[in-house]
């Protein structure tokens, strides 16, 4: 039975707990308010880039970009944006379950090339015997722009040159703190934008270069876009569940203080009681 020094260093040590799960839980709340402005500042310029690249692509009549044409033969990529840290709940492994189960049910990825951004995932796979072509970890803040626009610009000349065959991300899409919805999006060839513009909207237009020289230099980055704005979704997704972990956890802290506390009280009591006893059993005997 535990002793009451026992329990009351139990009963400082949840404390100290306590204090790390909140401060986490705030740095958490401030990372997650700056890395959601970032996704909301993302979408109109996404948003417009998209529609002007299904616009172009709809009015090329009849003919298509290579990047938009299927291609049979050739390696697969899949990108994929974890966190290199834990105490996020399931966060990372429910998308790389969801990851493991896309390659293994969908046809044409059974041995695909791994691109992957974080800790997390790379473990994960790795530990599966999958192959990783590159393995990005605890980069700084500052490097994922120009990491991920070389990666995408590699793997755009790679498709160009026929040693790909379909291009892959795979990332959590943050819509709150509580709620991030595992993703399987398919980058190369790029597909049917349908619905973002229609012929009509640019048929009256005259263009200057031609379509196709636009088409050129707007769909490199429009899939820099598509991959840079997964990597933010990821990243608040990351800080969204965290916070809500440590949320749970200075929660459950503050649960267990209450019943240690209790405990002790109790045990305390016991003790004072025992000694009383003992006291006016020895008067009695006297």
């Amino acid at each position: 039975m535990a002793t009451l020094r026992d329990i009351r260093r139990r009963i400082t040590s949840v404390r100290n707990t306590r204090q790390i799960t909140s401060a986490m839980k705030m740095v958490s709340a401030a990372k997650l308010n700056r890395a959601s402005n970032m996704v909301k500042a993302a979408q109109p310029y996404s948003a417009t880039l998209r529609r002007m690249v299904s616009g172009l692509h709809a009015g090329m009549a009849g003919e298509d970009h290579p990047l938009f044409t299927p291609r049979s033969a050739g390696k697969s990529v899949v990108i994929l944006f974890t966190s290199d840290r834990g105490l996020c709940g399931n966060f990372n492994n429910n998308l790389s379950r969801f990851l493991l189960r896309q390659l293994q049910e969908t046809d044409g990825l059974p041995d695909p090339d791994l691109i992957v951004f974080g800790r997390k995932g790379n473990d994960f796979f790795k530990r599966r015997g999958y192959p990783i072509s590159q393995a990005k970890m605890f980069l700084q803040p500052s490097e994922y722009r120009s990491q991920i626009m070389d990666i995408t610009s590699g793997v755009v000349e790679r498709y160009q040159a026929g040693e790909i065959r379909h291009v892959h991300l795979a990332y959590n899409y943050f819509h709150s703190p509580i709620r991030q919805e595992p993703v399987f999006q398919q980058l190369l060839p790029v597909p049917p934008l349908e619905g973002e513009a229609s012929e009509a909207e640019t048929r009256e237009m005259l263009f200057e270069p031609a379509r196709e020289q636009i088409l050129d230099h707007l769909l490199p980055a429009f899939l820099r876009n598509q991959t840079y704005v997964a990597h933010l979704n990821t990243e608040a997704g990351e800080h969204g569940a965290r916070m809500v972990a440590m949320e749970g956890a200075t929660k459950n802290a503050g649960e267990m203080i209450n019943r240690l506390t209790l405990t002790y009280n109790r045990a305390r009591q016991a003790a004072i009681t025992k000694e009383l006893i003992e006291i006016v059993n020895a008067a009695q005997a006297m």
